[in-house]
């Protein structure tokens, strides 16, 4: 039960926000009053001074600055304060670990999907089963589980803080109908239509017929023909299996044999954003991102659409995609104050109003959507996927998922270079990946 980001890039107002240091006054100017003072009054310093010292700030780490509005929202309707804290994408997942060993890591987090499995296998992310529980909060209305989209092994260490990043399929209406094929269909197209479709369209180098589908993509398919990445407790790849094997012949094809989709030479021809050309029929791109969807369509001119990418034929609708969650840290002592601020983020209204001009909010996105989309083709665009939620599951590259995508990419890139066969870059894959699982 998932769904999609919108990466958004608007940013917010300020990069940091200056929060409420906690108060010492009264405990100083109680060292610092003259001798004589009675006991009720030296009782009323210790109760203003404890009264202070709740007034807590908090930290909140994320990478990326678009928090600005519900931030402010939230410091001015409570006491504890929240701080900003902006680090980029590119290192997050270290710089997390270092600050876990150092005991400075912020209160509130952002944690990058990719890199979750791999943080919460070391215990260092608080349960909130008990949170949930207590409050009653609505997990029902949320558009992912956070026993799935933040969870592990049944327990729940965070909230997903929007919907899921799934794939879609990207298609030109106007190349389909110029060459008098079918449109795509949008849950229930399979890649042999695709296929047939993209050879019927092509006519290199004028027009091509698909782009290769990214990494991500491969694993939805292998899935979807009964593969998998790994077996189940991860110890063997399973990359090098025929469920695999079938899923890598189709880019192969494209690309070395009836050669329908572009090099990668070609396609720096056909410029940054190679759908934008009006030279492409289909390829993969982020479903319900309406802003990515403009500069991708020549500012919404072309005449485009998308749909679900095609399943394997036989297979089942699998599509994996990323929600990144709102944890807490384990030890840290303002449990509360964090659950809190995550609570307000995601199911207090003022927040879901300032959020969701941004990226879609967890709680019943496309509910609250249709209250400020007022375009219907922009609404159907960002909330169609819902239909079929129970179809995503959350992307999952093992324990050490950098080093298992880079294995994965450097061999699928000498298969598609042509320097391997399928049977010899799935059989690397399978040799490296293994290893990097079996490291300590």
């Amino acid at each position: 039960m998932s769904t999609m980001q919108n990466d958004a890039t608007r940013p917010s107002r300020r990069a940091f926000l200056k929060g409420m240091s906690v108060a010492t006054g009264g405990a100083l100017l109680a060292a610092c009053a003259p001798g004589g003072a009675d006991d009720s009054a030296a009782g009323d310093d210790m109760a203003d001074d404890s009264a202070m010292q709740e007034a807590v700030t908090i930290r909140f780490m994320s990478w990326a600055d678009i928090f600005g509005e519900v931030l402010d929202l939230y410091n001015e309707s409570h006491e504890t304060q929240v701080e900003m804290a902006v680090s980029p994408w590119s290192g997050y997942a270290e710089k997390l670990l270092t600050q876990f060993a150092g005991g400075t890591v912020p209160e509130v987090l952002w944690v990058q999907a990719p890199f979750f499995p791999m943080l919460v296998q070391r215990d260092v992310f608080a349960a909130v089963d008990s949170l949930i529980e207590r409050d009653g909060s609505d997990v029902d209305g949320l558009v992912g589980s956070p026993w799935v989209w933040a969870g592990w092994e049944g327990t729940a260490y965070g909230v997903p803080a929007h919907g899921a990043v799934p794939r879609g399929l990207a298609y030109n209406i106007r190349l389909f109908e110029e060459a008098g094929v079918e449109l795509p269909r949008y849950a229930d197209w399979d890649m042999a239509e695709m296929d047939a479709a993209a050879k019927a369209i092509a006519s290199p180098p004028d027009i091509w017929g698909a782009a290769t589908p990214p990494n991500m993509v491969y694993l939805d398919l292998i899935m979807s023909n009964g593969g998998s990445l790994f077996n189940e407790d991860e110890t063997q790849c399973l990359l090098n299996s025929d469920e695999a094997r079938e899923v890598f012949a189709y880019s192969v094809d494209w690309l070395l044999e009836s050669g329908i989709s572009p090099k990668p030479a070609e396609q720096e021809l056909l410029g940054e954003r190679i759908f934008a050309s009006d030279k492409i029929a289909m390829l993969a791109a982020v479903l319900t991102d309406w802003d990515s969807w403009g500069p991708n369509t020549q500012d919404y001119t072309m005449s485009a659409s998308m749909a679900l990418w095609p399943i394997m034929p036989g297979g089942k609708r699998i599509s994996t995609g990323q929600s990144h969650p709102f944890s807490m840290p384990a030890n840290t002592p303002y449990i509360d104050e964090a659950w809190d601020f995550i609570s307000f983020y995601v199911w207090d209204e003022a927040a879901i109003t300032a959020m969701i001009k941004l990226i879609p909010v967890p709680y019943k996105f496309a509910e609250n959507a249709s209250k400020f989309v007022e375009d219907p083709v922009q609404l159907e665009f960002m909330t169609k996927p819902f239909e079929y939620g129970d179809t995503f599951v959350p992307e999952h590259w093992g324990s050490k998922p950098t080093e298992v995508q880079r294995a994965f990419t450097e061999e699928l890139e000498l298969l598609l270079l042509g320097d391997s066969s399928i049977d010899e870059a799935t059989d690397n894959m399978v040799a490296k990946i293994n290893a990097i699982q079996a490291e300590e």
